[in-house]
């Protein structure tokens, strides 16, 4: 007889064995009836994995949204970064060049070396 045979009839008399308890077996038929009643109570289960893709589709978009507005950010960030270079470089320009002592300073808003936005359109 093989090892598996052996297994199989060995679990089924432990099995029998265990069912002589009253309290195991009424265990037993109440496991097996809920796992019955899960198994074929579609509706809850269809409605449970709709849920559970919904959830999955709303946080897929947020990150959508939140990696487009991080885009956005760094595209805003790549404009003014040479402004604010250009403001330093001027600055220091203003500060170092030439008789500092006599020259008359001029100080000038940076607001118009900022790039036109969409806001500042209209």
């Amino acid at each position: 007889m093989s090892i598996s045979k052996g297994l199989f009839i060995g679990s089924l008399i432990g099995t029998a064995i265990s069912l002589l308890d009253k309290q195991t077996r009424q265990n037993a038929v109440t496991n097996i009836q809920h796992a019955k009643d899960t198994v074929t109570d579609f509706d809850q289960m269809s409605s449970s994995l709709n849920r559970t893709a919904e959830k999955i589709k709303k946080s897929a978009l947020k990150i959508s949204d939140d990696a487009a507005f991080v885009k956005k950010q760094l595209e805003e960030l790549k404009g003014i970064t040479p402004v604010v270079a250009t403001i330093i470089h001027d600055t220091k320009e203003a500060f170092f060049n030439g008789d500092t002592k006599n020259q008359e300073r001029k100080l000038v808003s940076s607001i118009h070396y900022l790039p036109e936005t969409e806001s500042s359109i209209r």
